[in-house]
């Protein structure tokens, strides 16, 4: 309804016939849900869009997955996930606060938006890490993986601009950043929306080992080569409890033979693998800490 001062009104109408002196007439109850629909909709946006960027959140993206899965096995195309974690966001909050931070998410999400189709999902999942997912691939997974490919490097020299960013007081701040950027190509619903995005978030975190700034596609034998470290570092905790470790000298001798001292030797003789070899465990044990006791 358009009120006396132009302003719009939302309503909702209830009417019914009525009896009146023997005329029939329509009786109608008017309810203004102007305020109610605002409420509803702001309700609906708390839920599944992020307040900061405006984005749709984790619970919707998971929403539009699965409905991408189910098209995918409708029509045969490929579609492709895409995780992006900002490297180093960590130090901008640190240097400069949250506010500046926040600045740079909104302006983050703001460039994605324009590096993809309007089909196409984005989402920030949490902190620094968003979300792009790519429907109506080819129906081959290697044209699927190109056009894939052709859209993240696109994100990736977008993102990697600089970024002037205004606090309320005080000179502009620029700043640079890079991201790494992890894909999975899908099509089967045969895996699932929970090992699809930990296929990804693997793929990003190789892009990080590679010195951030890349791009890494999942590959299957990651998945193989992650339980098997996981499996060997279970062990390691158990070698240690069991006293699994022998220590060996090799003697170290001089130009004419003469034994000079010993070199020691960690050997980890597992009940199962047999004799490990020091190149699979001590790296390991290294990045876990275990090397020390």
């Amino acid at each position: 309804h358009r009120l006396a001062d132009g302003s719009l009104r939302t309503v909702e109408v209830h009417s019914s016939p009525v009896e009146v002196d023997g005329r029939t007439l329509l009786f109608s109850i008017i309810h203004d849900i102007t305020e109610r629909q605002r409420l509803e909709q702001q309700m609906h946006e708390l839920a599944f869009y992020d307040v900061l960027t405006g984005l749709p959140n984790r619970r919707l993206l998971l929403d539009r997955l699965h409905q991408a899965l189910a098209t995918c096995e409708r029509t045969r195309q490929h579609a492709a996930l895409m995780f992006l974690d900002l490297d180093h966001f960590k130090t901008l909050n640190d240097l400069h606060g949250h506010d500046i931070g926040d600045r740079m998410l909104v302006e983050v999400a703001q460039r994605l938006r324009n590096c993809i189709r309007e089909e196409d999902s984005l989402a920030r999942f949490g902190g620094d890490e968003f979300v792009v997912m790519l429907e109506s691939l080819s129906a081959n997974a290697r044209e699927a993986a190109v056009q894939a490919e052709i859209v993240a490097e696109k994100i990736r020299l977008a993102l990697a601009q600089p970024y002037l960013l205004t606090r309320d007081a005080g000179d502009p701040i620029l700043h640079h950043c890079s991201s790494s950027i992890g894909i999975t190509i899908f099509r089967e619903q045969a895996d699932g929306v929970e090992q699809l995005l930990k296929w990804t978030d693997m793929a990003m975190y190789r892009a990080k080992d590679a010195g951030r700034n890349s791009i890494r596609f999942f590959d299957p034998t990651m998945q193989a080569a992650v339980e098997t470290r996981a499996a060997l570092e279970t062990d390691l905790h158990e070698a240690l409890a069991q006293q699994q470790f022998e220590l060996y000298y090799q003697v170290q001798v001089d130009a004419a033979r003469r034994p000079q001292g010993a070199e020691a030797l960690l050997r980890w003789r597992h009940p199962q693998r047999g004799l490990v070899s020091p190149m699979d465990f001590i790296p390991l044990a290294e990045e876990t800490g275990l090397i020390l006791p």
